[in-house]
């Protein structure tokens, strides 16, 4: 039984150390392959969640996600074809030291709209996109 435990404690902690990865569109998730959990380690892994509205007044095709500062941009983590305007959506990431995320909302026309510097804080909190 405590190795059924430990299995699924490992995979939900490498579902979340992909953080939005494991959100996206085809399943596909990255994992740290130095990650070395010990015989008998306990593992705990800490989520939040938090709820992103499209107020943009279009309907959004795609919602990519990167740390605040980072390059490289998410796949799409919709798992819907459309986030239409006044629609919510939860994500679920993995809290870390910086919270602070930048946001990419892609409109069914082909633009987009950045919001830098989202301060997803602790969670359980509601992220209204296209407000000025």
């Amino acid at each position: 039984m405590k190795s059924i435990k430990k299995i699924t404690a490992l995979l939900l902690a490498v579902l979340c150390l992909s953080s939005f990865a494991a959100c996206s569109s085809d399943g596909s998730a990255s994992v740290d392959e130095d990650l070395q959990i010990e015989d008998g380690e306990d593992v705990a892994v800490a989520t939040a969640t938090v709820k992103v509205a499209n107020v943009s007044g279009k309907d959004a095709t795609a919602l990519l996600v990167r740390k605040n500062g980072s390059n490289e941009w998410s796949q799409n983590i919709l798992s819907q074809e459309y986030l239409h305007d006044d629609m919510a959506v939860e994500v679920t990431y993995s809290p870390a030291d910086s919270n602070v995320y930048d946001l990419r909302l892609v409109f069914e026309d082909g633009t987009y709209k950045d919001y830098e510097g989202v301060d997803f804080g602790t969670g359980e909190a509601m992220l209204y996109l296209g407000e000025e």
